[in-house]
């Protein structure tokens, strides 16, 4: 992936972070970042999820290229890969984790250490 598009891709994790801050989801919650070797990510605890689910933000992030895309689901979740694809928008897996009471993650990793995958998202309940 070209820097210019990286650094795109890395300036999302911020914005989504916040925009749930500023955009309603409670004064005491507050997005959780994470970072590692060649990763940066944000974890969203149960309301901030809902709230992403209730205003369908999870669809700002559509524009990423399905090739670098990754999804770690929640145990059962509807969307259960057909070979390595899972048939689900970004939407739809923050929607499926919003139902479940769980949260959701999403994590921008250099792909030149990550086997070419630079986002990746995860749904926990």
């Amino acid at each position: 992936m070209s820097r210019s598009r990286m650094a795109v891709a890395a300036l999302l994790v911020p914005v989504a972070a916040g925009a749930v801050a500023l955009l309603g989801a409670g004064a005491a919650s507050a997005a959780t970042p994470y970072s590692g070797n060649g990763f940066v990510g944000v974890n969203f605890n149960q309301n901030e999820t809902r709230f992403i689910a209730d205003t369908n933000a999870g669809n700002l992030l559509g524009p990423i290229p399905d090739r670098g895309w990754r999804v770690n689901l929640g145990p059962g979740s509807v969307y259960q890969p057909t070979g390595n694809v899972v048939y689900a928008t970004v939407d739809q897996i923050v929607d499926e984790a919003a139902s479940h009471g769980g949260r959701a993650s999403i994590t921008l990793s250099d792909p030149a250490l990550w086997n070419g995958t630079y986002v990746t998202g995860f749904q926990r309940w």
